[in-house]
C-alpha cells in the first residue's frame, strides 16, 4: 500500500465517481445535437468530453465544423439535461457502502463537481441523505470550476482540515489537477469515464480499483485490495 496519510476529509467528484450518469448526459446531447441538424455521438464518446462543465462538453460535441452553434446547444442543453437528469444515472456499485464507511469513521465528505451546482445538488440528493455531506458544490461561474483550487481549498477551511489532509478523488485528469494545485491528494477511481492510464499521467498520488479500495487505502476497517500507487 502507497505511503499516503489517511484523510481527515475527503471531497468527491460526482459523475464517474459516485454516479455513473453518462447515459443520460449523451441522450440528452444527441437529442440536442439533433435538433440543431448535427451527428450525434455514441454514448462511450462522451467520456472524453465530459468533466469541465457544461460549455466545454458542448464545445466537444459541436466539434470544429460548427463553433457557431455552440451558444445554441448550450441554451438546449442545459434545460433537456435537467428534465432527465437521473432517468438511468445510479451509483457506482459499491459507493454507497464506500459513503457509509467513511462516514461511520467520522471522515467529512463533500462532493465538488463541474456539473452545474443545481443539477448537482439535485442529483446528490436523489441518491443520499440531507447531511451526508458537509458540503455539495457544483458549477457556478468558470473562474471558479475545476481545476480551479478556490472551491476545493474552500471546502477545507469550512471543514477546518488542512489540505494536506484531505483527499480530492475523483476519475478525471481534472480532479487530480484540482487537488496537486490546492495540495491535497489526488486519488483516482478506477471505474469512471476516463482511464486510469490518464490518472496515473496527470499524477495521481493513489489509484483505486473499486469502491471498496477506498476504505483500505484511507486505513479503514472492512477494506480490499487494489490499491496502486503512482
Amino acid at each position: 500500500m502507497p505511503a499516503t496519510p489517511p484523510p481527515d476529509l475527503c471531497v468527491f467528484d460526482l459523475d464517474g465517481t459516485l454516479v455513473d450518469s453518462l447515459d443520460d448526459i449523451a441522450e440528452a446531447l444527441n437529442e440536442c445535437l439533433e435538433l440543431l441538424g448535427v451527428p450525434g455521438h455514441p454514448v462511450p464518446h462522451y467520456r472524453y468530453m465530459v468533466g469541465e462543465g457544461v460549455p466545454r462538453l458542448c464545445q466537444r460535441a459541436i466539434g470544429d465544423e460548427h463553433p457557431h452553434l455552440v451558444a445554441r446547444l448550450i441554451e438546449l442543453a442545459r434545460p433537456r439535461y435537467r428534465a432527465r437528469v437521473v432517468r438511468h444515472t445510479r451509483p457506482y456499485p459499491g459507493i454507497p457502502d464506500a459513503v457509509r464507511d467513511f462516514a461511520a469513521a467520522g471522515i467529512p465528505l463533500a462532493v465538488l463537481s463541474n456539473k452545474p451546482h443545481e443539477l448537482t445538488r439535485l442529483v446528490v440528493n436523489r441518491f443520499w441523505d440531507e447531511g451526508t455531506f458537509v458540503r455539495v458544490q457544483g458549477y457556478v461561474e468558470e473562474r471558479g470550476r475545476k481545476p480551479d483550487p478556490g472551491l476545493l481549498l474552500r471546502i477545507c477551511r469550512e471543514a477546518g482540515v488542512a489540505p494536506a489532509r484531505t483527499w480530492m478523488i475523483g476519475d478525471t485528469p481534472t480532479d487530480i489537477e484540482t487537488a496537486r494545485r490546492a495540495g491535497c491528494t489526488g486519488v483516482g477511481v478506477a471505474w469512471g469515464f476516463r482511464p486510469v492510464a490518464d490518472l496515473r499521467a496527470a499524477g495521481a498520488d493513489l489509484v483505486v480499483e473499486t469502491p471498496g479500495d477506498l476504505a483500505t487505502a484511507a486505513g479503514l476497517p472492512g477494506g480490499a485490495d487494489g490499491v496502486a500507487g503512482k
